[in-house]
């Protein structure tokens, strides 16, 4: 039997996994007295410890596999790049020892409510308009989780902050007792299927949002994914859409997006002409972050104003710059099929140089074939993917086995020509040829800047794409 976790009576944890979120867990419970013993099989001097090692009562064990549980540990702290099948996680579970996301740890210790986001694409601008919508309300608030800085890091601090905390399935697989008093499930389509198995056990790693939920709490849904809008909940359901009429929600009509509720009159919470980003999934990104902004405080009147002063996150169809009448974009952060196929949307049929691969994480780019079809003019192969896509897009559109990064901006900046766009947009992970998803934009962003005759101002977080 397993173990109630209770932070409060820890006195000794085991941190498996030392990145961002790893070591935010150990730095918490080495503040509030708890011996922590710290593992990665990666080595210190590839992790950023900061203090860590120097912290008082935490030992690290850096650069080995470990093979068996520290002596005298009463729990686990896991982090999310850790499979649930790792040896030692199941070896915690066999002696009855809670195994717990560093999430689940730090929501023990918050004073503010929480409110939560996740889904397959838009979690981390989803949760950045949220914030920037509450912090234009007046209402203080720490944007945090996966979207870069962990939950664990923000803990200390002025009591009454609201917590906008983004959510991997990954940090999902392993809470408990979480509970966030607005949650929002945006969407679903294939992402991770090496790790989940397949589209069921993804949409289950989501669903946990909402497992702690009661009916004082909100529940955001896509209505226009019919298995998003029926995941089981306590919470009051509120939906947002572009075209499926809703009872308790908001949806798009003749260009205004207009909220409805059981009892109460109509109203409009902003124009579509509010939201500065491209594309219809932003605009559906814009009514989720509406919706939670609402259910956490913000007034309604507030909403277009606090929109229109978003300026976007980096790598999410960043503007680049522009060279002979082509424009750059820096779109790393589509890491799978759906992400990619969204952004493209954004442009013009036709119009589009797009640099694709990476890492594959168990999807079907035959996905991409219907955008690539109208969007795409040329799409330039990359990293250890490129014969899977070549394989994939066949006839689709042309294509160029460029085999880097350097390479492929490099034939783009020559063949693109006026009113064309040349999108890193790679639909796959980072891994193969760098650290991770900013280091790939960043990358993108030194080779574009090195191209003579590039003009860079006005630069945002892709509000200025032409479409």
């Amino acid at each position: 039997m397993t173990r109630a976790f209770d932070p409060a009576r820890l006195r000794r944890a085991y941190v498996l996994g030392l990145g961002l979120s790893g070591g935010a867990a150990a730095r918490l419970l080495a503040s509030r007295g708890v011996e922590v013993v710290g593992s990665d099989r990666r080595p210190a001097a590839a992790l950023e410890l900061g203090g860590l090692a120097d912290a008082p009562g935490v030992e690290l064990r850096c650069g080995v596999e470990e093979s068996e549980l520290p002596a005298g540990v009463e729990a686990v702290v896991v982090s999310p790049g850790v499979a649930l099948d790792h040896p030692l996680l199941a070896a915690a579970r066999a002696a009855g020892l809670p195994v717990v996301a560093e999430v689940e740890l730090a929501f023990a210790f918050l004073e503010g409510p929480v409110v939560a986001v996740t889904g397959s694409n838009g979690k981390s601008t989803t949760t950045a308009m949220t914030g920037a919508l509450l912090a234009h309300a007046g209402i203080p608030v720490e944007v945090c989780g996966n979207i870069g800085l962990p939950l664990a890091a923000v803990v200390d601090g002025a009591a009454g902050r609201t917590f906008v905390v983004e959510l991997s399935s990954f940090q999902l697989e392993t809470i408990d007792r979480f509970r966030p008093r607005a949650a929002a499930l945006l969407n679903l389509s294939p992402d991770h299927l090496d790790r989940h198995r397949d589209l069921a056990g993804y949409l289950a790693a989501k669903q946990r949002i909402f497992a702690r939920q009661t009916r004082d709490d909100v529940a955001v849904l896509n209505a226009d994914e019919p298995e998003v809008a029926a995941s089981p909940t306590a919470a009051r359901r509120r939906s947002f859409s572009l075209s499926t009429p809703v009872a308790d929600g908001c949806r798009l009509e003749e260009g205004r997006v207009v909220e409805r509720a059981p009892g109460a009159s109509a109203r409009q919470l902003f124009a579509a002409a509010d939201v500065p980003l491209p594309g219809p999934h932003n605009l559906e990104n814009a009514m989720a972050a509406a919706l939670l902004a609402l259910a956490a405080g913000a007034p309604a009147t507030g909403l277009a104003a606090g929109l229109r002063g978003f300026r976007g996150l980096p790598h999410r169809l960043e503007r680049v710059g522009e060279r002979a009448g082509v424009t750059y974009f820096d779109d790393s952060k589509g890491t799978n099929v759906a992400a990619t196929a969204r952004s493209l949307e954004s442009f013009a049929d036709g119009s589009v140089h797009v640099i694709l691969g990476g890492r594959n994480k168990g999807a079907d780019f035959r996905y991409l074939r219907a955008a690539a079809l109208r969007k795409v003019r040329r799409a330039y192969l990359i990293g250890e993917s490129a014969a899977e896509l070549e394989r994939a897009l066949a006839g689709a559109t042309e294509l160029s086995r460029s085999g880097t990064l350097a390479a492929a901006v490099s034939e783009a900046a020559e063949r693109a020509r006026t009113g064309d766009a040349v999108v890193l947009s790679p639909a796959c992970a980072s891994f193969d040829q760098f650290r991770d998803y900013r280091d790939r934009g960043q990358s993108f962003q030194r080779l574009v800047r090195g191209l003579p005759g590039l003009v860079t101002e006005g630069r945002g977080g892709g509000q200025e794409a032409r479409v």
